[in-house]
């Protein structure tokens, strides 16, 4: 492979364009196909990024894999698709990095761990919180314990999310897979799971689709492998868009909210924090691991333990509240 990393996007839509806007930002990658099977969204890629007209179109994603030219995908699709799309991807010998939710199922996502095993190609989801410097000062100080264990924590996410997916494939289960918790409710429980290094054994769910065919508000309850508890709320029909992460630590209260950090310890003392690492995009780290010189940040397992959280919810709300462990999905 030479030092440019060759990209075909798979999926044209609007965060794709997101992915457009950093991915320009990163020297030596060459977007140099597009695939989406909506002439509008083409145009708009057009309109938005008028470099990626000499691309190829291809309005299907097998003809973009089959053509050949390419070292890596992106791939932006409705959430049900991803799983074949990525094994399409790793098959024709490429590279991958994936929107959240990487999969729907928990089988499904052992299959793309075990595909990307046998390929030995960078494979990646784009949470692009584990690039984001609050975040990592977060994970710093939980790994080293500079306030002790984490006992609990307790996490919400409200969002217009009912009103402003309305009419969308999002809310239609057979392509979203799911409502809110499993697409940006993603990513605050891949965070979550990540800088606290947990992973969850039991999980009680209750849930409102409120007329739709997909879950809107949810209350999770989770119990940890080691005993660590954590309570989530996510609001999708809220009258506003609020985010806020308490994390319950032995000697210290550390909450998270509107990019603002604040420390409350055991003795008394409070401060905010105002200095953390710098910020990362999915798609810097995504090039810089092609050529060896990063870990990927957000690698195939985070997909994994996020959906092992939010499929054992989505059961627990079907058995009306009762505990599923997380071990009996596989």
């Amino acid at each position: 492979m030479s030092s440019d990393v060759r990209f075909g996007l798979i999926g044209c839509g609007g965060f794709m364009r997101h992915h457009l806007s950093l991915l320009s930002k990163v020297p030596g990658a060459r977007v140099v196909a597009l695939n989406d099977n909506d002439p509008v969204q083409i145009q708009r890629t057009h309109e938005a990024y008028p470099d990626t007209k000499h691309c190829p179109v291809h309005t299907e994603y097998q003809s973009l894999l089959a053509a050949g030219g390419l070292d890596a995908v992106i791939i932006s699709t409705p959430h049900t698709l991803h799983t074949q799309q990525v094994l399409d991807a790793l098959a024709a010998g490429l590279h991958v990095l994936v929107d959240k939710p990487m999969v729907t199922s928990v089988v499904d996502a052992n299959k793309l761990i075990a595909a990307r095993d046998v390929s030995g190609k960078v494979c990646g989801v784009s949470y692009q919180r584990h690039g984001t410097g609050t975040f990592r000062w977060l994970k710093s100080v939980t790994d080293s314990r500079e306030f002790g264990k984490i006992r609990m924590v307790t996490s919400h996410l409200g969002q217009q999310w009912l009103q402003f997916t309305r009419g969308s494939w999002r809310q239609m289960a057979s392509l979203s897979g799911g409502g809110q918790l499993n697409d940006s409710g993603s990513h605050m429980i891949d965070v979550l799971l990540w800088f606290t290094g947990l992973k969850a054994a039991k999980v009680s769910a209750f849930m409102d689709f409120c007329g739709t065919e997909v879950d809107i508000n949810s209350v999770v309850n989770v119990v940890f492998e080691g005993g660590e508890m954590a309570s989530l709320s996510v609001i999708g029909d809220a009258a506003c868009w609020h985010e806020r992460h308490n994390i319950w630590f032995e000697e210290a209260l550390v909450t998270l909210a509107d990019n603002t950090v604040r420390v409350i310890k055991r003795d008394g003392t409070a401060y905010t924090v105002d200095h953390w690492p710098g910020d990362e995009t999915p798609e810097q780290n995504f090039v810089d691991a092609i050529h060896g010189k990063a870990s990927v940040l957000a690698p195939f397992e985070c997909g994994l333990r996020t959906i092992e959280l939010t499929e054992a919810a989505w059961r627990s709300h079907e058995l009306g509240g009762q505990p599923v462990d997380v071990a009996s999905l596989s």
